[in-house]
């Protein structure tokens, strides 16, 4: 029996209207498989960064392997989304999710092995990231199948909520894993971590789609996402925005092991306790997006998440100056973890806004090349801003290239406020724009 349906956020209690997709049979099943499978990823992700940052003592060293493990989206994006217009969502995410399994149980053997060398495992995460890159437009386009345009921004914002849920117990995990089992048992953890989801993304059954607007799969059609955002100044900008938070802002994320072993001065615990924190922020965040789900103005909190984003990191990087290394470890560990929990609020407000505002406009036959173009757009900007942060850091200090980032963030949030790039009041609070030439709800 399909399950995909249309439905609506009904009035109610701020709980209901939060988690409003988890009322969906279909959604559930989803968010609890990937629940599970995400906290495989996390861990893996904190003990590659360890493992990384212990054989090499290289902040460059953890640029690199971040510009490996995302850089290959830009490879195949257009083509990715180009697929996704074409394949059943669903038969593509669990073939990738399949995919990603056998990497991880393989560095898993390789590191059991103690034969695994840093090439290897930047080769292993970039084919990863080739499968995250096909299975990414996809997955937007089988949420828009499975709940329907009405609740899609909440959907969105749930799923982001999840994802970033899963940050917490994942680098929990990581610490705990490294010291029990060793960098080993997690990825071995990781890959069987993808079961749940898979088996859950195989109990679902969605309504076969129209081929109405099915396009031959041509240099052309692949092509097709980059002319709608031509004709779309407002999504352009969204899309040139999330590009410039990716290079100038997400590159920190490589450098929290330099960050806590050189600032913060701790160990794996204390590492495993910023990410942690960093992620819960960003759970934070993407549950009060997802409240938000109905607002109309959805732009303000793509320009909010950058000011808060800027204003925590800068706080991170001036640690040393307002809290003296002469403090107890346990002091600088919470004040560090409080900044990173500011900036999982800021940027999980920058991601959500903008996924939800493209999503709502974009049209149904081109959703899947609109959202593999914003899979090109993160797979770039963020390991190039690894790459700029790594250097940076090697030279002058993680502190001082954090303390960078805050002030481009700033300025760049001060810049479109003032300019009105964003705003669009046409676009009414949940409407959701099927073509170009659509009418828009008043």
């Amino acid at each position: 029996m399909a399950e995909s349906a249309t439905h609506s956020i009904a009035p109610g209690s701020a709980f209901s209207r939060t988690f409003a997709a988890l009322a969906l049979p279909g959604f559930r099943r989803y968010y609890i498989g990937q629940g599970i499978s995400l906290i495989g990823t996390w861990l893996q992700a904190a003990a590659v960064r360890w493992l990384v940052y212990e054989r090499t003592g290289s902040e460059f060293m953890l640029g690199i392997v971040e510009v490996a493990s995302l850089l290959p989206g830009i490879l195949v994006g257009l083509h990715a989304g180009a697929l996704a217009d074409r394949i059943a969502p669903l038969r593509m995410i669990v073939l990738m999710e399949c995919g990603q399994m056998a990497l991880a149980f393989i560095l898993s053997l390789l590191i059991g092995l103690q034969v695994v060398q840093i090439w290897q495992m930047a080769l292993i995460l970039a084919l990863a990231r080739i499968c995250v890159t096909f299975e990414l437009p996809s997955r937007q386009v089988f949420f828009y199948e499975l709940v329907g345009p009405e609740i899609l921004s909440n959907a969105i914002a749930l799923n982001s909520g999840l994802f970033n849920a899963t940050r917490v117990l994942g680098p929990a995990l990581a610490g705990l894993g490294l010291s029990m089992l060793g960098a080993t048992g997690c990825f071995a953890l990781n890959g069987v971590s993808y079961l749940a989801a898979i088996a859950a993304l195989l109990s679902i059954r969605l309504t076969p789609r129209s081929n109405h607007h099915r396009e031959a799969l041509t240099f052309k059609a692949a092509f097709g996402g980059l002319g709608y955002l031509r004709s779309d100044r407002r999504i352009f900008s969204q899309f040139a925005l999330v590009a410039f938070f990716g290079v100038v802002a997400m590159g920190y994320e490589a450098m929290v092991p330099a960050y806590a072993r050189r600032v913060v001065q701790t160990g794996v615990g204390g590492y495993s306790a910023l990410l942690a924190c960093g992620g819960i922020g960003a759970t934070v965040g993407a549950f009060v997006v997802a409240s938000l789900a109905s607002m109309r103005h959805k732009e303000r909190l793509t320009i909010l998440g950058m000011v808060f984003f800027g204003g925590s990191l800068a706080c991170a990087a001036l640690l040393p100056y307002w809290l003296p290394s002469t403090a107890p470890a346990w002091a600088r560990v919470s004040a560090g973890a409080v900044c990173l929990l500011g900036t999982g609020v800021g940027a999980v407000f920058v991601y959500s806004s903008s996924m939800m505002l493209i999503q709502l406009a974009v049209p149904d036959h081109l959703r899947g090349r609109v959202m593999g173009i914003w899979m090109i757009v993160y797979s770039g900007s963020v390991p190039l801003g690894a790459l700029w942060t790594g250097r940076v850091a090697q030279s002058w200090g993680v502190a001082f290239a954090m303390g960078l980032s805050a002030m481009l963030c700033v300025l760049a949030a001060l810049f479109v406020t003032a300019t009105g790039a964003l705003a669009s009041p046409q676009v009414a609070a949940g409407s959701a724009v099927s073509d170009p030439g659509a009418p828009e709800a008043a």
